[in-house]
């Protein structure tokens, strides 16, 4: 099992964030304008030399939304990430990926946001040579099993906060004004939707969740897997070192629950199963 995060520009990037993981996503897919994105054609060769002095494979993230107005500044990134020799691309637009694929022959991973529901349309991005892909993130444990059946490699989120839902609008820039910090920097700063129970946490023009998605305790039941990922586009310094460093253990040694404790005490709004066990996404399920 390859354990990945993802990464959103070379500032964010360290040898202690990394050393846990087998690949980094890198880029900020969810904004243009996150300050020294990858996925907007920043320092994609210096991200690259750098994970490969770590050891890591590099994958690059392309904006997620593309329009036509888009694409031309979605094939200069591509063609930026080909000069510096990435081992993927992630993309979440079809068009998008399968023009990768056949102008260029580059491996593929399809994210989650590309919304793959069900085994026939696995199979038909499979049979276009797409080579990972990333169920949609409502799937509970049993549909993502037989859409690995198919043949093609499968990648989820064992823990961070996913994306629900993605939009052209920033969500973020209405909250300038209260804040008193504008684009770019405002993305860095603590922010919540908040109903009755219900938390949501806006960033860019996705909306994540608000509690940490946590497969700690339920690892073995995706054993099937190809790939894990750990979200942390929109996390605090630290998070993606100790979470990594927990889950890599609990790769190789098994539970520990002092470990289980420390994700409890990370996740500032508390843990979720998402969709895994086909509950409501805010449930967590004990083992």
């Amino acid at each position: 099992m390859e354990l990945t995060t993802n990464v959103p520009n070379l500032e964010s990037m360290s040898e202690c964030s990394l050393k846990h993981y087998d690949a980094i996503y890198m880029g900020m897919p969810y904004c243009w304008d996150y300050e020294g994105s990858f996925s907007s054609g920043n320092d994609i060769e210096e991200g690259v030399e750098l994970l490969r002095e770590l050891g890591k494979k590099a994958y690059l993230s392309l904006y997620a939304a593309p329009r036509n107005k888009d694409l031309e500044r979605v094939f200069y990134v591509v063609e930026l990430g080909l000069d510096a020799k990435v081992d993927a691309f992630e993309v979440f637009n079809l068009g998008v990926a399968k023009k990768i694929k056949d102008e260029y022959d580059a491996r593929v991973h399809l994210g989650g946001l590309a919304n793959v529901y069900t085994t026939s349309t696995a199979e038909l991005l499979y049979s276009l040579g797409i080579d990972r892909i990333m169920p949609a993130y409502e799937l509970p444990i049993e549909d993502i099993e037989k859409i690995k059946e198919v043949g093609v490699e499968i990648e989820v989120v064992i823990h961070g906060k996913i994306p629900l839902g993605i939009s052209h609008e920033c969500f973020v820039r209405r909250f300038e004004e209260v804040v008193g910090k504008r684009c770019p920097k405002l993305c860095k700063e603590k922010l919540w939707f908040k109903s009755e129970d219900l938390v949501l946490k806006p960033f860019g023009q996705v909306t994540l969740s608000g509690k940490d998605v946590c497969m700690y305790e339920h690892l073995e039941k995706l054993n099937f897997v190809d790939a894990a990922r750990i979200e942390a586009l929109s996390e605090r310094v630290g998070y993606r070192e100790e979470v990594g460093r927990i889950y890599r253990k609990r790769i190789e040694k098994g539970f520990d629950k002092k470990d289980f404790l420390k994700l409890i005490e990370l996740a500032e709004i508390g843990l979720c199963h998402g969709f895994y066990f086909n509950k409501a996404g805010q449930i967590y399920v004990s083992r």
